[in-house]
């Protein structure tokens, strides 16, 4: 039996290292299809059904949010794919609504105060409307008819838009009242540049002068990226907004993308044993020495400054802005670190956070909207990233066969020491002996 288990730890643990290892080299596709993320679609329907969405809510003040618009985001960039089935398209615009309607419910909107310019905040209405314009973008591939009701509503939204960019100060709208980031505003200013493509560029001008004095601010800065934060106190560049804002950029200014994510490049992507990731504070500031660097609700936990969500979001963060290198070893890295399961239904560490798994999605199936892709671009990574990995994979895999072996030898010589005293009686027990017979 000892030898039954001994031999079963041996083979547990060759399987689970050397499966762990050739996750590295997961196939990552060209294009997205949704055959290859057919599954993590699945799993994410059935996990909203049964309240997924609800319970991301009670761990931060978007988690339904959120979980909601990256499943409808996810369906409408895999509705882009080209020679895709068209009855997977149909499924693709079913889906998307359901998930744009589910933000108008009251979980929806509970976090996000109505009595804001635009109503109910930028965050709020700023997704919501990019959701739309998408949802009326894979409609108009299918057929130049839309639907109305929808249209109106993506007017009326576009328009609130425009009206409360034009009445503030600042370039950057609220989320929450007297609360600012600046990297909530980019998905409205991308919901614009919709309207533009479905109806008119009524809005262009709106766009231009954003832009415009965005990168006038940053002009004089010693990092010229944008903030993190800047009501009611100034944060400066984190990788959490920066993955999601260096996502947007290409579709709204790519001569300043390109620009900016070099800089992205250089201050926030790293590795930690060889595996790729986002750092939470930039690497070239002093900050990286303060009790600044905690993660908090923006961050999630922080695992030698890395930011978990950053590094999710920046997986389509390199595929928009042509950086394979880096789209591809992310995507490798997270089928080891996220310990993927299922068949049918796969999920990324045992399904315990489904939000996780909708930003890995939505990176995962990372799509142009509104133009061409962006020509690669080679940022360079190392190759041999996945060394360290391998090393430390065979240091524990000796580690265990010496433990198991060292238990065995141990085990062995106390049967032995046990034999011996059976049939060699003690030294005393002798002695008497040996009177008794004299």
């Amino acid at each position: 039996m000892n030898k039954l288990i001994r031999w079963g730890i041996i083979g547990v643990t060759t399987f689970t290292l050397a499966s762990c290892n050739l996750n590295l080299y997961s196939q990552v596709p060209e294009t997205t299809q949704y055959k290859d993320t057919q599954e993590q679609f699945t799993f994410l329907k059935n996990a909203l059904k049964h309240g997924a969405a609800e319970e991301m809510q009670a761990l931060f003040p978007e988690g339904y949010f959120f979980t909601q618009v990256l499943y409808g985001l996810s369906w409408v960039n895999v509705g882009f794919a080209e020679n895709l089935d068209p009855t997977v398209r149909e499924q693709a615009l079913f889906e998307a609504r359901q998930a744009y309607a589910r933000l108008n419910e009251p979980n929806g909107k509970a976090p996000f105060p109505k009595d804001q310019n635009p109503p109910n905040g930028i965050f709020y209405l700023g997704w919501r409307n990019y959701l739309l314009s998408g949802i009326l973008l894979l409609q108009q591939q299918q057929s130049d008819l839309l639907n109305q009701r929808e249209l109106r509503e993506f007017k009326a939204h576009s328009e609130a838009i425009a009206d409360a960019l034009e009445a503030s100060e600042p370039p950057y709208l609220p989320s929450y009242p007297k609360e600012i980031w600046p990297v909530d505003t980019f998905p409205a200013m991308l919901s614009l540049r919709g309207h533009t493509k479905l109806i008119n560029n009524r809005y262009e001008p709106i766009i231009d002068a954003w832009l415009t004095e965005i990168k006038a601010e940053l002009q004089d800065k010693d990092l010229p990226l944008i903030e993190h934060r800047l009501e009611p106190f100034i944060q400066g560049p984190r990788g959490t907004s920066q993955a999601l804002i260096q996502r947007f950029l290409p579709e709204l200014d790519p001569d300043w993308a390109a620009e900016s994510y070099v800089l992205f490049r250089q201050d926030f992507v790293t590795h930690r044993l060889g595996l790729p990731g986002i750092l939470e504070y930039p690497a070239s500031t002093e900050s990286n020495n303060s009790t600044e660097l905690k993660g908090d609700v923006d961050s999630g936990p922080l695992i030698a400054g890395v930011s978990m969500s950053a590094t999710a979001v920046a997986l389509g963060t390199a595929k928009l802005n042509g950086d394979e290198k880096l789209h591809r070893a992310i995507w490798q890295a997270s089928e080891l670190v996220g310990l993927p399961s299922g068949r049918k239904q796969k999920r990324y560490w045992f399904g315990l956070l489904p939000v996780t798994d909708a930003f890995l999605l939505w990176s995962q199936t990372a799509t142009p909207w509104f133009g061409e892709p962006v020509e690669a671009i080679d940022q360079g990574y190392p190759n041999w990233w996945r060394w360290p990995s391998h090393g430390l994979s065979l240091l524990l895999w000796i580690g265990i066969m010496w433990a198991v072996s060292d238990r065995r030898k141990a085990r062995q010589q106390r049967r032995t020491a046990l034999k011996k005293r059976r049939n060699d009686p003690p030294s005393s027990v002798k002695a008497s002996l040996s009177k008794t017979y004299r």
